[in-house]
C-alpha cells in the first residue's frame, strides 16, 4: 500500500472514529500517547494537525506527562542527544540548525518540554528548541547596552509564567571590572524576554550576584538562583528568586541548619518543592524541600543520601540530585561521569548502564516530552 493510501485511510479511520467518540474520549486516548507518535499522526489529515494542535490539547497531554519519568538531554561539548524510551537506553542526535551561530553550546534552562540554548560567553544568540518535535525560535537581539566581551559574565534564567500564560527568557550580564575587590559593586544589566509581547525588556540592576549556572524554574512564576553577596569569608551564599509577575528579585530564606564550611550548596526542584541540597567531601548528601514557598518554617529535610563510595572519586562539587522518579528513586548526576539512581526506601544505588548512541561524558538536563511551541505562547 502507497504512503497515500496509507495516509487516506487512517484519515477516513479518524474521520469515523470522531463521529461515534466523543471527542473528550478521543483526547483522553491521545493525551496518553509518546510525541513521536503524536507527531506521525499530524500528516493523517488537516482535522488531525488541528486537533493535536489545539491549545487545550497540548496543555491536557503536558499535564499527563509530568505523571511520567522525565526524558533527558544530554549535553557532551557543543553536541545535544536526546532520551525519549522509557528505558533510557538509546540516545538520538539532536540536529541543530543554528549551530553554526553558537560557538559553545549551553543549556541555559527547560520547561514544559522547551529547552533554552545560548552560548552565554561569546554572543547574544539565544534559541527556545522543543526536542520532541524539533521546533526552535530564534530570539531577536537583545539590545544590551553592556557588551558580552571577555570580562564580563553572563547568567539566565527561562520559565512559564503562569499568572500572565507567557514564557520569559532572563538575561543578566555582570562586568568584572574590579576583580576580588568588590563584588557588590560589578556593573550589571538585566533584560527579559516575552515571548507573548516578542520583545526584550530592561529590568535594570540586580542587587546580588547571581550564579554561574542558570536559573532553576520552580513551576509557578518564579526563577531561583544560587547567589552571593559580600567577598572572601563576609561573603555568603543565598537563594535568590526572581518573581515574574512583580518584576523583581528577592533573597529566600534558607533552612537553619548548622553544617560546617566543608559542605558545598545547591538549589534545585523535587516534585514541584523548593529545594536545596549540602553535598559533604565525605560521603553525604542532605536534600531539603521548602513544604510553603517564602516560608522559613516549612523547611523539610527529606533526604540524607549516604553515598557508597569516597566522593572524592566523583569531585563532590558535581554531584547533583537531579529529579525523584516515580517509583521514588533519585536520580543523581556526577558531574560528566555517572548517573546513579538512589532508592531512599532500601538505601539502595545503581549506576545507570551506559546509553547507546552518546559518548560516555555527558551532562544531564530532565525534561518533560511535550507539544508546546516556542512560537505559541498560550500553550503552557
Amino acid at each position: 500500500m502507497s504512503s497515500t493510501s496509507s495516509a487516506s485511510t487512517s484519515s477516513s479511520a479518524f474521520t469515523e472514529m470522531s463521529a461515534n467518540i466523543s471527542s473528550d474520549i478521543i483526547s483522553d486516548i491521545l493525551t496518553r500517547l509518546p510525541v513521536k507518535s503524536l507527531t506521525r499522526f499530524k500528516s493523517v489529515s488537516k482535522s488531525m494537525l488541528a486537533f493535536l494542535g489545539n491549545p487545550e490539547f497540548v496543555k491536557q497531554h503536558l499535564k499527563r506527562a509530568n505523571l511520567k519519568n522525565p526524558n533527558l538531554v544530554l549535553k557532551h561539548d557543543s553536541k545535544l542527544f536526546y532520551v525519549e524510551d522509557e528505558e533510557w537506553s538509546k540516545a538520538r542526535r539532536l540536529p541543530l540548525p543554528f549551530s553554526l551561530c553558537l560557538e559553545k553550546v549551553e543549556i541555559s534552562g527547560s520547561c514544559n518540554g522547551i529547552v533554552c540554548i545560548s552560548d552565554q560567553q561569546c554572543n547574544q544568540d539565544i534559541f527556545l528548541l522543543n526536542p520532541s518535535t524539533g521546533v526552535f525560535k530564534h530570539l531577536p537581539f537583545s539590545g544590551f547596552d553592556i557588551a558580552a566581551v571577555e570580562n564580563s559574565f553572563t547568567t539566565m534564567g527561562f520559565g512559564y509564567h503562569q499568572a500572565e500564560d507567557d514564557y520569559k527568557v532572563i538575561r543578566c550580564v555582570y562586568i568584572y571590572d574590579k576583580p576580588f575587590i568588590d563584588i557588590d559593586s560589578y556593573e550589571c544589566e538585566a533584560r527579559v524576554y516575552s515571548l507573548k509581547a516578542g520583545e526584550w525588556k530592561d529590568i535594570g540592576t540586580i542587587p546580588y550576584h547571581l550564579g554561574y549556572k542558570a536559573a532553576i524554574w520552580l513551576g509557578n512564576d518564579f526563577l531561583i538562583w544560587k547567589a552571593t553577596i559580600g567577598l572572601g569569608r563576609t561573603g555568603r551564599y543565598l537563594i535568590v528568586s526572581y518573581d515574574m509577575s512583580k518584576e523583581e528579585f528577592k533573597e529566600i530564606p534558607q533552612p537553619i541548619v548548622n553544617y560546617n564550611d566543608e559542605l558545598h550548596m545547591e538549589v534545585s526542584v523535587f516534585d514541584g518543592l523548593l529545594s536545596t541540597f549540602y553535598l559533604s567531601k565525605h560521603d553525604e548528601a542532605h536534600i531539603w524541600s521548602m513544604k510553603e514557598y517564602g516560608v522559613t518554617d516549612s523547611w523539610e529535610l527529606r533526604f540524607v543520601i549516604k553515598l557508597p563510595w569516597r566522593v572524592e572519586n566523583y569531585n563532590y562539587i558535581f554531584l547533583k540530585p537531579l529529579t525523584i522518579l516515580k517509583n521514588g528513586e533519585i536520580l543523581i548526576e556526577a558531574g560528566e561521569k555517572a548517573r546513579i539512581l538512589h532508592d531512599p526506601k532500601k538505601d539502595s544505588y545503581r549506576i545507570i548502564n551506559p546509553i547507546r548512541g552518546v559518548p560516555r561524558r555527558f551532562l544531564v538536563t530532565p525534561i518533560v516530552g511535550s507539544l508546546v511551541s516556542p512560537f505559541d505562547y498560550h500553550q503552557g
